[in-house]
């Protein structure tokens, strides 16, 4: 899944993708999700093992190669980088792994629900039941498609500077990590938010309304707290001191009894009463959507979501447009999925070229390191809280230089430096300056005349206010890049509201497939997934522009948001066609999808199961000690294994609470079942995981405020490139007299900035303080 969307990202913007397949091979591609995933794509049918030359042919032709072999896999020989980099020194050559191409799990198998098993996502999902849930959406892999897609585009901007093709790097664990990123010190420990399931607080939360329909309220800032207390009737309420106004209660029991009461005024009135309601008053809610609903979304059809296509496969049918808006070179969708193999005479035959050695050598090019594909980029940041920050992060991370400009009160995650804000704003500059002010407009306008991109998520609009809006930005840097992260799309009925990741979720079927068909919403707090995604696509967007640039010499607006992100994350349900079977969703328990793929509960922790392959059932049988299963007539085929399904999971997970986590995963790793035990504590147990470790994803350094801190890194790696500098978090405005000298500004000029209160630098101490 993940190198089909990565490929299809790019193929959305203009680049010819040729998938190569095995003439014999079984072609899951034929699924219904591969018309989304390999729309305007090419497939050549080619044996690489017998037909090298044409093979060679192929790669000595590309700008990118894709692959997701195993990193053990004998065709490493054959598609490795040292291999190609030979016949193609400017080839970016980019792979996707489980989990690196080190470590002790490198090739265990690539399969979602293993891997956020693993990283600890499943620990901290919430759900109705003692215990981890399954997690419908599968962030590893679209994680990683989009981390795969940012560094495969940013080697490509490189390449154009030095002529110089690179290897790419990533994984689904990168890519799952990208929604639980790892932070710690000495003094502090990045905890993850679990939350409920119904949401984190009382005017957090999806609630039941009067006709059955379930309303997501968005309410995280104090003042949207204060407006909707105020239209349900309960700002008298929500002033008793243990109630903390609604924000901050002073128990769990006092946020609970809270929570009801918002809960039992919801219920009063239906839907649509309250959209009206919180429309008018400009509260911050969404409908709990299912996926088909969202087709008729206003919201989705204004950002241009909804795709006509006809498939080989399956006829005509809707699916997703393209998530990443660029204003002057637009992604366009170039045609349906290939049926395989059809691009194969003509494409071999434009390709004749003399043939290659088949026995090129295997020595690694030995060539100077190359610098960070980013390095020389300048991004003025004016972001707050999760999505926009990870768009600066990822960048800064590839060595932009990303200046994050923040008001005297500092982003609004800002206090306490928790490891959540920390994580997401290290290896930035920050320059703190009061931009209501005159003089701060004016130092926040020439930052923007003097950086390559300016990266915002505010409300549209919001830029304008602070002078570097489009228009301005058209005399101050023509050539700029905007990238914007909105809550619901730059234009349309929905892009003037207020917005947050829980509303996306609910607006795209999200929250409703978590809870599945038997249980109400399902609210993924700590995961926040349409704002990690949205963040992703952005920083795609960014350098697909920047890349653009190199070629036209002309600037853009790269949009993103939230809405969009949450159709990626479902882009496999988010399709219609004649004859489409209902979306496979977890059961009640929402232990999985059937007895083969789901949680079990050992003697001492949970183990996810992933046996779907029919080969596996007699293995599995064995390793359990249950050869009876397999001669038990009600699970000896395919068709009496799903029929009698409930049965079956009951009496497997009789048989797994009877002996300890360890022992089934030795048992059952030892037969070649794909297995994981859902791992929890992993924010602590991240940084002595030999797999991270192995892989180079852990960044350590001194901090003033936080002492002895280490740090996730590498979600992308490059190779033959230096590592980019590790910059610790900064303290509010730390950089702000070093930006405003490379400015251009006087020293007298910055003391007088300084006491008439437009600029800041907050000290350690002050921070400590706070903390």
């Amino acid at each position: 899944m993940a190198g089909a969307i990565a490929t299809m990202l790019l193929a959305d913007h203009g680049a010819e993708v040729i998938r190569v397949d095995s003439p014999g091979a079984v072609d899951r591609r034929q699924e219904p999700a591969y018309a989304v995933w390999d729309r305007g794509k090419k497939s050549v049918f080619l044996d690489i093992s017998s037909d090298l030359s044409s093979f060679y042919s192929l790669v000595r032709s590309a700008d990118v190669f894709i692959e997701s072999c195993p990193p053990s896999s004998p065709l490493q020989a054959v598609v490795g980088y040292e291999t190609l980099s030979q016949i193609n020194p400017g080839l970016v050559h980019t792979s996707i792994t489980a989990y690196g191409r080190d470590g002790p799990l490198k090739d265990e198998p690539a399969i979602d629900d293993l891997v956020v098993a693993r990283v600890g996502i499943l620990a901290t999902t919430p759900t109705f039941r003692p215990g981890p849930p399954h997690l419908i959406h599968p962030v590893a892999s679209v994680g990683a498609a989009l981390l795969a897609s940012i560094g495969t585009v940013a080697a490509l901007f490189a390449r154009q500077r030095n002529s110089a093709g690179r290897k790419v790097d990533t994984s689904l664990m990168a890519g799952a990590l990208l929604y639980a990123p790892k932070m710690n010190s000495e003094k502090k420990t990045h905890t993850r938010y679990v939350g409920q399931p119904t949401g984190g607080g009382p005017f957090y939360s999806v609630m039941e309304c009067a006709d059955g329909r379930w309303i997501q309220i968005g309410c995280v800032h104090q003042r949207f707290i204060d407006i909707a207390a105020d239209v349900m009737g309960l700002s008298q309420t929500i002033e008793e001191p243990r109630y903390g106004r609604g924000r901050n209660p002073e128990t769990e029991e006092d946020r609970q009894e809270l929570h009801d009461i918002v809960a039992d005024v919801i219920r009063q009135r239906p839907y649509e009463e309250w959209a009206e309601v919180f429309e008018k008053a400009d509260v911050p809610y969404a409908l709990a959507c299912d996926i088909e609903e969202a087709f008729d979304n206003p919201q989705v059809l204004a950002n241009g979501m909804i795709c006509e296509l006809d498939d080989p496969v399956v006829g005509a049918m809707t699916q997703m447009g393209v998530p990443v808006h660029l204003s002057d070179t637009p992604g366009v969708i170039a045609g349906p999925r290939p049926s395989p193999g059809q691009s194969t005479s003509d494409l071999l035959t434009r390709l004749q070229s003399p043939p290659v050695d088949e026995n090129t050598g295997n020595s690694v090019i030995q060539d100077a390191l190359l610098p960070p594909p980013l390095q020389g980029v300048k991004v003025l940041e004016l972001t707050n809280v999760l999505a926009g920050p990870t768009v600066g992060k990822l960048w800064s991370d590839m060595g932009a230089d990303v200046i994050k400009l923040e008001p005297p009160r500092g982003d609004i995650s800002r206090p306490g430096m928790n490891m959540g804000f920390a994580y997401l704003n290290s290896n930035k500059r920050s320059i703190s300056v009061d931009a209501k002010t005159p003089e701060g407009r004016e130092i926040t306008q020439r930052l923007a005349a003097q950086a390559d991109i300016l990266l915002a998520n505010m409300r549209p609009g919001a830029a304008e206010r602070v002078g570097v809006g489009t228009e301005a930005l058209k005399t101050l840097n023509p050539d700029i890049i905007e990238t914007h992260l909105t809550a619901f799309g730059w234009d349309g009925p929905y892009a003037h509201r207020a917005g947050v990741d829980p509303l996306a979720q609910a607006w795209t079927g999200m929250l409703r497939a978590q809870g599945g068909p038997h249980n109400p919403p399902v609210f993924l707090g700590g995961l926040a997934p349409t704002d990690y995604t949205g963040g992703a696509l952005g920083a795609l967007g960014g350098v697909l522009a920047l890349f653009a640039r190199e070629r036209t010499g002309r600037g853009q607006r790269a949009n993103s948001n939230l809405i969009d992100a949450g159709i990626l994350l479902s882009s496999d349900a988010f399709v219609q066609y004649d004859g489409k079977p209902a979306r496979r969703l977890a059961d009640k328990g929402q232990y999985g999808l059937d007895a083969l793929h789901r949680l079990y509960e050992t003697s001492d922790g949970w183990l996810y199961l992933a046996a779907d392959d029919p080969r596996h059932w007699p293995a599995l049988c064995r390793a359990l000690d249950r050869e009876d299963l397999e001669g038990d007539h009600r699970f000896n085929s395919d068709a009496g294994r799903r029929t009698s399904d409930e049965a079956l999971a009951e009496d497997m997970a009789d048989t797994f609470q009877k002996a300890p986590l360890g022992v089934w995963i030795d048992r059952l790793g030892s037969t070649g079942i794909p297995c994981a035990p859902v791992v929890e504590q992993y924010n602590v147990d991240f940084f002595d995981d030999a797999q991270a470790k192995d892989n180079d994803m852990i960044a350590s350094w001194g901090h003033s405020v936080m002492g002895e801190t280490r740090c996730l890194r590498n979600l992308v790696s490059f190779g033959r490139t230096s590592q980019a500098p590790a910059r610790p978090t900064p303290l509010l405005g730390e950089h702000t007299r070093e930006v405003l000298e490379e400015m251009g500004y006087s020293p007298s000029v910055i003391g007088s900035l300084y006491r008439a209160g437009v600029v800041k630098t907050r000290t350690a101490a002050e921070e400590t303080q706070d903390a």
